[in-house]
């Protein structure tokens, strides 16, 4: 029993009297948000400045046509996978992406991001957009 316990006492490194230096090396920064999420009164003004070049409709058909922000395409979310070949020509982005209130954007701005897009989720969505009393179009 003497022998095992001197073994295990061997058996650890020693501490040592002082703390190793820091490192100089720049330490990993936090990841950063895949996309950006931006507030009705953020979207309306860049949207109103020219500075949306694409906005996409997440909502289903039924829902965009009920009324949608003018200028928006209309891709569903379950068809976003299938039909992403049709933004190609936005990739060097930004994408802006909205849906009703903006679950559904922030899961689109997901997949675009995982795909290599650049993705900006309206927060708030067309339902924050109509209750600005913003106009829509059928």
């Amino acid at each position: 029993m003497t022998v095992l316990l001197l073994l295990i006492a061997c058996s650890r490194a020693p501490v040592p009297a002082t703390p190793p230096p820091a490192s100089t090396a720049a330490a990993p920064s936090a990841p950063k948000s895949a996309w950006r999420t931006v507030d009705l009164s953020t979207f309306k003004a860049e949207y109103y400045a020219g500075k949306v070049p694409i906005l996409v409709d997440v909502r289903t058909p039924k829902e965009y046509g009920e009324g949608h922000v003018p200028q928006a395409q209309s891709i569903p979310l379950d068809q976003l996978p299938v039909r992403m070949a049709e933004l190609s020509s936005h990739k060097e982005g930004p994408i802006y992406l909205i849906c009703e209130s903006g679950g559904r954007s922030a899961r689109a701005s997901e997949l675009l991001t995982a795909a290599g897009y650049s993705a900006v989720n309206i927060d708030g969505g067309t339902y924050a957009w109509r209750e600005a009393g913003l106009p829509t179009e059928k």
